[in-house]
């Protein structure tokens, strides 16, 4: 089995009694877990693959599993799907990028999304105290903020840097755009262009330029400290970047002053912006020489348990059915079902790679760009590296 080291740190118990069960059917099997590293674990299994040494079952992310099932590299489990427990309820995002012309060539493992990550103390100290709700209330917090700390130019109201594409995004799904699309021919066309997706991405970058002060051309890592620090008061983050927020990179003082809630939707009053669920999904590789044991192994570790395990060490269930009561986390629970991935290209990877969308808002957020401009120029480079043969 290859994991994501997430799975040795974070929960090694789980795989422990996953084995656990599997052996209960399978006694005599050895099964051996190796840890990967996610800056290599493709070329490792591209290169084992050629060797014909691939693992029985390996962890990928859901943005990196289209080169794969197009390339028939793994085996197909749809006719065994209910078999797996929840397989019914399973988080859109995830099944998305596994499922393909009624097959299935991953499972679902646990996934992870954005939500709005806020300061108490320091809305409250600007007037705010509730979360915002809408879309109108969160301008008027952001605006709020600003004029209690005009004197303060290293302040973010929210740090929301243009390196930030599932920061972005979802203001483009929200305003009924998307990414990338494929016609009958099986040529894909960027999306980004158009007007719904620009209208988004207009939506995305005025609150760019209400609440983000700073290096707009950075990554979103910068948003934990910040916060931390008191030099932010939101930001668009996910639960992990939040908890390091009070952990012991930032200020453990802290932990009972941070909150969250959800992306309020610029275009439908009272409504939540569709978040990207990013996260994990486990297959089994077509040269397994122990396709079963593979199967029942991802079974038993996708388990209800399990996924119990996973969602109290603070990431999202694979499934709609199991969430979490701790208000702190509350924003990140909500919304899901409209949940979005990335294009299901099989050049998606190298899409990512290029850093293509991270430069392109990157550009937009600077002013470097016009979103008309950026989404035209960088629409062609992402459809040249999707229909790439």
């Amino acid at each position: 089995m290859w994991l994501q080291v997430e799975a040795q740190s974070l929960w090694p118990k789980s795989v422990e009694s996953a084995t656990a069960e599997f052996r209960k059917k399978y006694p005599n099997v050895t099964v051996t877990v190796s840890y990967q590293a996610w800056a290599d674990h493709l070329s490792k299994f591209d290169a084992a693959a050629q060797a014909g040494k691939v693992p029985d079952v390996i962890e990928l992310g859901n943005s990196e599993t289209a080169q794969y099932t197009a390339a028939g590299a793994f085996i197909d489990l749809g006719r065994q799907r209910a078999r797996f427990d929840n397989s019914a309820t399973w988080q859109k995002g995830l099944v998305d990028a596994c499922a393909v012309a009624q097959k299935l060539f991953c499972v679902p493992y646990y996934g992870g999304t954005r939500a709005v990550v806020y300061r108490k103390d320091l809305l409250a100290e600007a007037g705010v105290t509730q979360p915002p709700k809408t879309w109108k209330e969160l301008q008027d917090a952001v605006r709020a903020l600003a004029d209690k700390n005009r004197d303060n130019t290293n302040f973010s109201p929210f740090f929301l840097p243009g390196q930030h594409p599932y920061g972005a995004l979802p203001f483009v799904f929200d305003a009924g755009g998307s990414i990338a699309s494929q016609n009958a021919e099986g040529r894909w066309a960027s999306q980004l262009s158009t007007p719904a997706s620009l209208s988004g991405l207009k939506n995305w970058k005025a609150l760019v330029d209400a609440g983000m002060r700073g290096d707009r051309t950075a990554n979103d890592l910068g948003a934990a400290p910040a916060l931390a620090a008191g030099r932010a008061a939101m930001s668009f983050s996910t639960n992990g970047q939040m908890a390091k927020v009070f952990g012991p990179e930032g200020d453990p003082a802290l932990k009972e002053k941070i909150g969250s809630f959800p992306m309020p939707s610029p275009t439908k009053d009272g409504e939540i912006a569709p978040p990207y669920l990013g996260g994990s999904v486990l297959a089994v590789p077509a040269k397994s020489s122990h396709q079963q044991w593979a199967t029942e192994w991802v079974r038993q570790f996708t388990a209800t348990e399990r996924q119990k395990e996973f969602l109290a060490g603070g990431f999202l269930a694979n499934t709609m059915t199991l969430t979490s009561d701790d208000p702190q986390r509350a924003g990140y629970f909500k919304g899901l079902e409209n949940s979005w991935s990335v294009p299901p290209a099989k050049n998606w990877a190298a899409v990512e790679k290029a850093n293509l969308v991270k430069q392109m808002l990157a550009d937009i957020a600077s002013g470097k760009s016009t979103p008309e401009e950026a989404t035209t120029a960088y629409g062609k480079k992402i459809e040249e590296v999707l229909n790439a043969s």
